[in-house]
């Protein structure tokens, strides 16, 4: 199963003035997708209202795909309230989530929460800003911000 990106996320909608500073389409995705994750937010979004991206992490993602997954799967247990203590719901958790032999390392239940968190990200970033990313270099900063004070 394929990462997806919101119709209005992508390169000719709300990214399009920073979407050259972007060596790929999946940094729009990383950056909804890191939205989704601190704030705890998830969303839904039909085949129409998305575009499929690519079944594996790409690029510099390559090297940090289990990073992103051990994000994801932290905040899934949190969310389910699995104790990390008991080893039969952690491990039935994970199993369900996780497929260590697809190209992205999630199950197909496992992408379609990742996705959602995605596009609950995207919904989050057009609360943090008034208007789509004008430059990268003023998105960013702002950004960050917004990621840390979630995080605490």
């Amino acid at each position: 199963m394929p990462f997806y990106l919101r119709n209005e996320g992508g390169k000719k909608t709300w990214f399009r003035d920073i979407r050259p500073a972007m060596s790929l389409d999946f940094d729009m995705y990383h950056l909804c997708l890191m939205a989704g994750l601190a704030s705890r937010r998830k969303a839904d979004a039909s085949n129409e209202e998305t575009t499929e991206l690519v079944d594996h992490f790409p690029g510099v993602y390559r090297q940090r795909g289990r990073l992103l997954v051990a994000a994801f799967l932290a905040r899934e247990l949190e969310a389910m309230g699995v104790s990390r203590t008991d080893r039969a719901s952690l491990h039935g958790t994970i199993s369900r989530l996780v497929d260590p032999l697809s190209p992205s390392r999630l199950s197909n239940e496992g992408m379609k929460q990742f996705n959602r968190y995605s596009y609950g990200g995207f919904d989050v970033l057009t609360e943090w800003f008034d208007d789509r990313p004008r430059a990268i270099e003023t998105f960013l900063p702002v950004y960050h911000s917004k990621l840390t004070e979630c995080m605490r």
